[in-house]
């Protein structure tokens, strides 16, 4: 008679409806390390909760049935139209774009942001917030831990359209920056040819004088903008 073996209780997944924010960022953070060769242990360990040890204990015929079931994983999650507001029990949460980003919120979702752009929780909690909430020192001393892990345990399918948003929206706000650093780059190295070519004699003291006086007007152009 053979031994029945235990393997516990194991939660797959069907759906990417079934999948939170939380697993979804770790899917994602996992798919973009390019050092790591695909390992499907990996995965079922991120999906399921359960350790290395505990899927590598599985029977092949197991992990079949189990992949059968989460063949969605081979398709991107429904993505709705993007959103600026969505209802969690019963609560509303926005991301109000009447109002000019203030400059805590904006250095917050700016710095989690650079920190792991796929702290997708993060930014929610920084910048979709219930009407009338703050983000002042009180809300991110007070709120924002438990608000990050209220967002990492609701449905990726549910959360995606407003992540969608706010990610065009700090695009949006980062694309004025990004231009005028390119200006100024331009305007750097345009400075470096003028230098050079002085000192190879090609171009007098005075028109140097010149050209340099225009770039400083132009930078003080692209600094007032």
């Amino acid at each position: 008679m053979n031994d029945i073996i235990d393997y516990g209780e194991w939660t797959v997944p069907t759906s990417w409806d079934d999948i939170t924010l939380k697993t979804y960022q770790e899917i994602e953070r996992y798919y973009e390390d390019k050092d790591k060769d695909f390992d499907l242990r990996e995965v079922i360990h991120i999906i399921t909760n359960h350790t290395i040890d505990e899927v590598n204990a599985l029977p092949v015929e197991f992990l079949d049935s189990m992949m059968e079931k989460m063949a969605f994983l081979q398709e991107s999650p429904s993505n709705e139209k993007p959103t600026n507001s969505v209802e969690i029990d019963g609560e509303v949460y926005t991301v109000h774009t009447e109002n000019k980003l203030k400059v805590g919120e904006y250095i917050a979702a700016d710095t989690a942001m650079k920190g792991d752009k796929h702290n997708y929780a993060a930014f929610m909690a920084i910048l979709c917030r219930k009407d009338g909430e703050i983000y002042d020192s009180k809300f991110e001393n007070e709120v924002l831990e438990d608000r990050i892990k209220m967002w990492e345990k609701q449905p990726v399918t549910k959360i995606l359209p407003v992540v969608g948003f706010f990610l065009n929206l700090y695009i949006t706000l980062q694309m004025p920056t990004l231009l005028s650093s390119k200006v100024m780059e331009l305007v750097d190295h345009t400075r470096k040819d003028i230098e050079t070519l002085q000192r190879n004699g090609a171009i007098s003291k005075h028109s140097m004088k010149s050209a340099m006086k225009k770039l400083k007007k132009l930078e003080k152009s692209i600094s007032t903008i």
